[in-house]
């Protein structure tokens, strides 16, 4: 732990040391920083003796010559020495190429980044072809992290000793969002953006997705709708080298984005708002890649998520429906045993027959009717259980009653006349068609909203006097 690992070593040296690191840090600095020829030191390689007038070509050529015969310290540090020593030098950023690819094959992809971007940032008006060469390198290392490669600490003040540390989607996403910056509007520019949507995304699955909350859903779908908003081709916009490539992955994202909500949708029963999200979210996909025929998979992919989205809002409005009927709660699940019904039919007429939804659906659909004529039944029973409980109330009568009175009425008569709150042919049914029976029932339902309405008046004028005093 304390030593950390060592990556591969250069088969040129035999894997031995050159002479013993410099342990100083300061004396490391003095050595390496002064320009000019004489003895110079370079950890891994040792001490090298620079001729008056090395040019830049003669180190350049050093570190090309021998990062081609696997010497990679001698490379690492020729090329070093070049671009910090001579900068301006036409050479300089291929040096800074050499020390990037001397990380890369030891190990250190996010330090050869790290030396990629420096080398874009330190030359502005590197060679196109060559800039759009280091920017694939850069993508590709990027892509290597979201494929699970684990992270490395280099050690400080030596170049091939590091402690491994973890796979980082939050660090990932942060590389490609550099290919973004780099090049807002370049051939890598989509797909580097898909790429910190799909590291975000990553990193809700695993070990730490366990602790995801809504801010770590939003990071992923946020990427991918910017990627949207401004990789997608408009009337007008004239086609990019890579258009074909852009509006695939454009459409992958606003693919991806329905995803995750269905995925939050699917994580809690009651919270219906993001199910919805979900099915208007696929809807948009379908709306904006009807006729690319490439997209049929996707689409019809598309169209049974949609009846499976629905298909939960069905079972949320049933699971609202049992809760409320456990709790005695009448209405309540009446209205949500009727709902349950109604989107139950939806889904059966947008499923096809036969299919495992379109009978799930119908399931659903006649034991939400059976529910909703036994949750009917109850709630006109307790009704009528309730009746003796206000029948002796004379409305006009009231101020002789005490407050514990007064508001035991109001509680009876709440209750009566909130569960009778049902259509007619509701309350027909409940009692069984029996029509001598359902004018009981009527009137009740008006002797309780009556009563109701007294005691609450009476209510209100006691507490006017109370005020009052």
């Amino acid at each position: 732990m304390f030593s950390g690992c060592i990556s591969a070593k250069d088969e040129t040296s035999g894997g031995r040391s050159v002479n013993p690191p410099n342990r100083n840090p300061l004396e490391r600095m003095r050595n390496t920083a002064s320009p000019g020829h004489g003895f110079k030191y370079f950890d891994g390689v040792g001490w090298k003796y620079l001729p008056p007038g090395v040019t830049a070509e003669d180190l350049y050529a050093l570190a090309q010559e021998s990062f081609v015969a696997g010497d990679n310290t001698k490379a690492l540090f020729a090329a070093r020495w070049l671009h910090i020593h001579q900068p301006g030098a036409d050479l300089a950023p291929e040096a800074r190429r050499i020390v990037a690819q001397v990380y890369e094959k030891r190990g250190f992809h996010e330090n050869a980044f790290q030396e990629y971007q420096a080398l874009l940032d330190a030359h502005p008006n590197y060679d196109a072809a060559k800039r759009s060469e280091v920017s694939q390198r850069m993508f590709e290392i990027a892509g290597e992290y979201l494929g699970g490669k684990w992270f490395r600490w280099k050690l400080p003040y030596q170049e091939r000793m590091y402690l491994p540390l973890f796979s980082s989607m939050n660090r990932t996403a942060n590389l490609y969002h550099q290919v973004v910056t780099n090049a807002p509007y370049g051939e890598l520019a989509a797909s580097a953006q898909y790429g910190v949507g799909q590291a975000h995304e990553q990193a809700l699955t695993g070990f730490w997705g366990f602790f995801a909350d809504e801010r770590a859903y939003k990071k992923a779908t946020e990427a991918y709708q910017l990627l949207a908003d401004r990789y997608q081709k408009r009337t007008g916009d004239a086609p990019r080298p890579n258009q074909k490539e852009v509006d695939r992955v454009v459409a992958e994202a606003s693919f991806r984005v329905a995803s995750i909500y269905e995925v939050q949708a699917n994580e809690g029963v009651y919270d219906q708002s993001m199910a919805k999200r979900a099915i208007n979210a696929f809807s948009d996909f379908l709306t904006l890649n009807t006729g690319n025929p490439e997209l049929k998979p996707r689409r019809e992919e598309a169209v049974t998520r949609i009846n499976g989205l629905h298909l939960e809002r069905v079972r949320g409005a049933l699971a609202i429906a049992e809760f409320y009927e456990r709790r005695g709660k009448w209405i309540a699940a009446f209205k949500y045993f009727g709902e349950t019904s109604a989107r139950a039919e939806n889904v059966e007429g947008l499923a096809a027959k036969g299919t495992t939804i379109y009978e799930e659906a119908q399931r659903i659909n006649k034991q939400a009717n059976t529910s909703l004529f036994r949750v009917s039944k109850k709630s006109v029973n307790e009704a009528l259980d309730k009746a003796a409980e206000i029948e002796n109330a004379d409305p006009t009568k009231l101020m002789n009653l005490s407050d514990r009175e007064l508001d035991s009425l109001e509680r009876s008569s709440r209750r009566i006349e909130l569960n009778l709150r049902l259509q007619e042919a509701e309350l027909r049914k409940a009692v069984d068609g029996d029509d001598a029976v359902y004018q009981k029932v009527d009137a009740l339902k008006g002797r309780a909203d009556t009563l109701l309405k007294a005691a609450e008046a009476e209510l209100d004028r006691r507490e006017a006097e109370a005020n009052k005093e």
